[in-house]
Parts: structure tokens; sequence; C-alpha cells
């Protein structure tokens, strides 16, 4: 299949897949006495379901007007509950099992960078913190999208290069399917009408250009960097090598003891919401974080 192809599919209305229990549980959530913002942090865990929404959101948006780049109450209300049960009774893509291709880890490693996104991104001051949070959380998801169009290839290829550097991984993407799949990430947000300048971040974050080189966009690029070695060490509770890490924050003006700090402040974030991963024990009951963490306040109180 082409990488036009691909994505027109995706596009055109096909969700990608998210855990088989959270499609039912959250049409469950869609009723008038469960608060939007409730059910926006629910959707706000799960990268499929994000992308669907932000572009049922912005499909509607006018000509000229701002394009949504997070879920919110306020978008919700705007495509209101009729829309959202729908949107969510769609099929999703047919789950075909990929070899070597490790679901739960891509779910938590996504929730991770995300977190990471925001934390560090709101300290930074980069860019509003939940379009940072949706920026982390989507900056990957074109490997589901690989996974569930191609799982037979995919598998093949991901047991041949899967434990190999990344940028080998990305080249052998494209050269076996036209697209690898931080391209397919950025092409995905662009077509749910996310900003041009978060897209082309998504893009190129696994080898940012030369940091005096394309002003924000470059920074944000740093920061996704920044956030995606986090998630590696947060899934690794902290343990293994911090290079891509440390490299990235040394680009972004940090050193090692802000780095530290602004890791074990993502760290707690992503605590909190890893919960929202589990099946919940009684589909009626909504769980949400236990609070949102002031993350610039807290980080830059430590670096004074």
């Amino acid at each position: 299949m082409s990488a036009h192809r691909d994505l027109a599919g995706l596009l055109g209305g096909a969700i990608l897949p998210s855990p088989a229990w959270r499609r039912h549980w959250l049409a469950t959530l869609c009723q008038p006495e469960v608060s939007l913002a409730e059910l926006a942090e629910q959707l706000g865990c799960d990268p499929a379901l994000t992308g669907k929404v932000i572009g049922l959101a912005n499909g509607a948006v006018p000509p000229g007007g701002r394009q949504h780049a997070a879920v919110d109450a306020a978008m919700l209300a705007a495509i209101g509950l009729p829309a959202l049960r729908q949107a969510f009774a769609i099929p999703a893509l047919p789950a075909a099992t990929c070899a070597h291709f490790d679901e739960q880890r891509f779910w938590s490693h996504s929730l991770a960078m995300a977190c990471a996104a925001r934390v560090a991104g709101d300290a930074l001051q980069l860019a509003p913190p939940k379009e940072l949070y949706t920026c982390g959380l989507l900056a990957n998801i074109g490997q589901l999208a690989l996974a569930m169009l191609h799982p037979q290839a995919y598998g093949e290829l991901l047991g041949q290069y899967g434990g190999a550097d990344r940028a080998l991984l990305l080249c052998e993407e494209s050269r076996r399917f036209g697209h690898h799949q931080l391209a397919l990430s950025a092409s995905l947000m662009r077509g749910w009408g996310m900003p041009d300048i978060l897209c082309d971040a998504v893009r190129c974050h696994a080898a940012p250009p030369g940091f005096g080189q394309a002003g924000r966009m470059t920074e944000l690029a740093w920061l996704l960097k920044l956030a995606s070695g986090f998630a590696d060490l947060i899934l690794r509770n902290g343990v293994g090598p911090r290079g891509p890490a440390t490299a990235a924050a040394r680009a972004l003006g940090l050193d090692a003891a802000h780095m530290e700090t602004l890791l074990r402040h993502s760290n707690a974030e992503w605590s909190e919401w890893r919960e929202i991963l589990e099946p919940p024990a009684r589909v009626a009951t909504c769980r949400t974080r236990t609070r949102v963490r002031p993350a610039a306040r807290q980080v830059f109180s430590e670096f004074i």
C-alpha cells in the first residue's frame, strides 16, 4: 500500500485502535452526568482517540478560525456529545497481530512522553502546555499506524531493526513503506488540523536540526527529543544511559541538575496519569488524576 493510500484511509474515518476496553468505556462516559472536563482528561491519555477528536473539532472550524491542538472541555462542548458518541462507534482498524510491536510499551511511552513534554515545555515556556502535551502524546502515533496497516511486514522489519539505532529503523521504514513513523505521525497531525510548527517538530525530533538554524521549531524538536529521552528513563524507573536526554537538555540550555529536576517532575506526573491506562474495576467509575501539577512554578522554584 502506498503512503498516500495509508494516510487517506486513516484520515477518511478509520480510527487507530486503542486498548480494547477503552472505546466502550469512553462511549459510556459520553453522558450528560459526566463532566466534559473528566471526559477530556480520559480522552487526553489516548493517542488514537485524541487525534480523531481533534480532527473532528478542526473540521468544524471556519476558514481563518483558530485550530485546536489539544483536547479540552470547551472543544468537546463545541463538538457535542452526540457527535462524540458517533465517533466512538466507528469501527477501529482491525487489530492484527504485529510481531515485535509492544503495544503496552507504546501506550506507556506515549503517555510518559506527553507528561515530559508538558512539564519541560511549561518550565521553558516554549508553547502552551496543553499543546506540548498533545504533541508528545501523538509524536510516535505513526508507529502504531505502521503496525496496524502492515502487521506482517512491519513485524518482520522490527524483528530485524527494532533493537538497532533509531535512525537505522527510520531509514528502513522509509525504504520499505515510503515513509517512516515520524513522517507519518506529522502527516496525521497535519491532517487533523494541528499547527504546522508542531507537525514539523514531530517529524524531525529524532535528529533535530542544529540549534541555531530554524528558530522556534528547532527548540520544539529538541524539547520533544528531551521528552522522548525522559520517557525512556521513566519506563526504566530512571535507570539506564542518559546520553540522549543530556544532549537534548544541553541544546535547550539546561545543565544536569536542572535536567534531573525536570525528569523528577515528569515522572511524578506520569505516576498520577498511568492508572488511567488500566481497565477500571467498574465501567461507570470515571477516574482522573489526583491533581494538576503546576510544573513551571515548582520547577523554577528549584532552579533558583
